[in-house]
C-alpha cells in the first residue's frame, strides 16, 4: 500500500513520533507533505496539558536523512491532489494537518486515516481529554477514514487508555499519544489485508463539535479531574 503522509512544515512531537514509527514498522511512506504554521483566530483554553522544550527534529531533516519525498506545501492546494493522483497514493494517514478538504481526500485509492484522540461520536473537536473529564466519558483514541465533515467517517477501531488515581493531565496527553502510535500501526494492518471499506460502519452524528473549554467550566477543571479518576480508576 502507497502511503501519504500529512504533517507540519515545523518542529512537531506528533508528525516526528508517527515518521519516526512507520519507518520502524517499514511502512514506508511515498509522500510527505508539511504544512506551513497557520495562526488560528480562536480562543484556545488556558490550562496547558502538553510538554515543552522538546528535542525535536525538522521533518524536512528526517524525510532528508531516510531519503523520503518530501514537499513543504499548502494541504488543500490543488498542487497536493496532483502529487497524491500522480504518485498513485492510496492512503493518505494524518502526524499534523488542518481540515483536509473533499477534493484531496478524493485523490486518494483508499482514503484518509486519522487517530482521533477521544472516543467518537461521543468526543468531536477540541479539547478531547478535558471535554472528558467534564463529561464523565473514557478517554481514548479512534482510529477512522476520514470524510468532509469534522471527525466523522467510517470507523476502523477504537480503544480506550488506563486511568490511575495519581495521573496528571500531562499523564492523559503522553498515554492517548502513545495510543495513537500503537492504533496506527495496526490500522495499517488491518487496511493492507485487501479490506473492503465499504463494510465499515459510518461513525454517527453523536456529540455536537466541541471547541475549546470556556474559562468557566476550565476554572473548576482540577476539582472534576479528582473526581473522574476515582470514578474511572481500576482498582486501587
Amino acid at each position: 500500500m502507497k502511503i501519504a503522509v500529512f504533517c507540519y512544515n515545523f518542529k512537531h512531537y506528533k508528525s516526528q513520533l508517527g515518521l519516526q514509527n512507520l519507518l520502524y514498522h517499514e511502512h514506508r511512506p511515498s509522500l510527505v507533505l508539511g504544512a506551513d504554521r497557520v495562526d488560528l483566530n480562536f480562543y484556545k483554553s488556558k490550562i496547558r496539558i502538553t510538554p515543552r522544550d522538546l528535542f525535536l527534529h525538522h521533518p524536512k531533516d528526517i524525510c532528508s536523512r531516510y531519503d523520503l519525498n518530501y514537499h513543504a506545501i499548502r494541504h488543500n492546494s490543488q498542487a497536493t491532489a496532483n502529487l497524491i493522483k500522480e504518485n498513485d497514493i492510496d492512503l493518505g494517514i494524518i502526524l499534523g494537518s488542518r481540515i483536509l478538504k473533499k477534493h484531496i481526500i478524493d485523490s486518494f485509492n483508499v482514503g484518509v486515516l486519522n487517530l482521533h484522540p477521544g472516543i467518537l461520536p461521543d468526543n468531536r473537536g477540541l479539547d478531547t481529554i478535558k471535554w472528558a473529564i467534564i463529561k464523565k466519558i473514557k478517554q481514548g483514541v479512534t482510529s477512522h477514514l476520514i470524510d468532509s465533515n469534522i471527525d466523522r467517517g467510517r470507523l476502523l477501531d477504537v480503544q480506550a487508555i488506563d486511568i490511575y488515581r495519581d495521573d496528571t493531565l500531562l499523564d492523559l496527553y503522553m498515554r492517548i499519544l502513545n495510543k495513537e502510535q500503537r492504533m496506527l500501526i495496526e490500522s495499517l494492518e488491518i487496511l493492507g489485508n485487501n479490506f473492503d471499506i465499504n463494510s465499515l460502519e459510518l461513525l454517527s452524528n453523536g456529540e455536537n463539535y466541541h471547541r475549546s473549554v470556556p474559562v468557566e467550566i476550565e476554572s473548576d477543571l482540577f476539582n472534576m479531574f479528582e473526581t473522574y479518576k476515582k470514578e474511572f480508576t481500576k482498582g486501587d
